[in-house]
């Protein structure tokens, strides 16, 4: 397969439950991943529910450090108000010289997040309409390049707002959507440059991207308007064994949940570097063309993240490169 990219998650939550010097650290890790031969980096959000670094500032450091890395959020929920999200996205991207991807989410349901929004003062029902305005307004005020501009919408209001800095991509960094019902799916081949979701098997993934793909055509976008990504975990080691035992170890300490429960709801998957290569392979067939990687370890350290990167360089991304 051609064109197929690969990036990995940086370890924004690792650097809260380790304690240690991962925050400080951040550009150095990226610029590993960078001389490593991965495509991007990535940063999740969660403030309070799954405390993390800001993912935002995190890809700011990564920008300082690297050239070529793209720098993407998986993903944003609609926290902030939109003029002001459009203003961040538009600074990093002015910052990295136009490698950012904007990946958005509505936040997932459960008791600990909607606690989250409502210690934002927000309404946890109406995170969908406001993450549809938010990106609504995010493009028409980058799209108007610094000129005036007013929304009215259910939810938000602007009078003659106007944006600068402009974004360095014209029109503003690629949003990438992770949701996979049904009306998002639609409005993913519709209204998005990408769909990132965490499919838990290929098949899923497959289903989705069929949708995504019939929606595009409906709409009578291009067959490149849309980047199939997939968001997954990935364990690499001599064994099928020693890779589930330390999935088993990472998610219980990242989670405070079992692996059965984490793979009701993500891809995860681990053994042998062929027998990784062979399932992300799966996904790559059914349409994924930019893998998002996180990289679970056994221990929380800076120190494991790094062997993992390495690792998964020199023993995985050449099968993948293969596929």
């Amino acid at each position: 397969m051609t064109g197929l990219k690969v990036g990995i998650v940086l370890p924004g939550r690792e650097s809260v439950i380790d304690d240690g010097p991962y925050p400080g650290n951040l550009a150095s890790i990226a610029a590993l991943a960078e001389e490593s031969g991965f495509d991007s980096v990535w940063a999740g959000e969660s403030p309070l529910a799954r405390s993390r670094m800001n993912p935002l500032l995190a890809l700011a450091a990564a920008a300082t450090a690297t050239e070529r890395l793209q720098l993407g959020t998986a993903v944003l929920m609609p926290l902030r108000a939109p003029v002001h999200l459009a203003h961040e996205l538009a600074c990093l991207d002015r910052i990295s010289a136009g490698r950012l991807i904007a990946g958005i989410g509505s936040g997932f349901a459960s008791p600990a997040t909607e606690r989250e929004f409502a210690n934002y003062g927000l309404d946890f029902g109406t995170r969908f309409g406001r993450m549809r305005e938010t990106v609504e307004i995010c493009q028409a005020l980058w799209a108007a390049r610094g000129e005036p501009l007013s929304y009215e919408g259910k939810h938000y209001r602007l009078q003659d707002a106007a944006l600068l800095p402009l974004p360095h991509q014209p029109q503003g960094p690629p949003l990438w959507i992770a949701h996979s019902g049904p009306k998002m799916l639609r409005r993913a081949g519709r209204d998005f440059d990408g769909w990132m979701p965490t499919s838990t098997t290929p098949e899923k993934y497959r289903e989705g991207w069929d949708q995504i793909t019939a929606a595009r055509q409906e709409a009578g976008r291009p067959a490149d308007a849309v980047t199939g990504a997939v968001y997954l975990s990935v364990a690499v080691d001599r064994s099928r064994q020693q890779a589930e035992d330390t999935l088993w170890s990472y998610f219980r300490a990242y989670y405070g949940l079992p692996l059965t429960t984490m793979r009701t709801t993500q891809g995860i998957f681990g053994g042998t570097p062929q027998e990784v290569a062979d399932w992300l392979g799966q996904y790559v067939k059914n349409g994924a063309r930019h893998l998002i990687l996180r990289l679970p370890t056994d221990e929380l350290t800076e120190a494991g993240y790094r062997t993992a990167v390495r690792r998964t360089a020199q023993e995985l991304l050449p099968l993948l490169r293969g596929l």
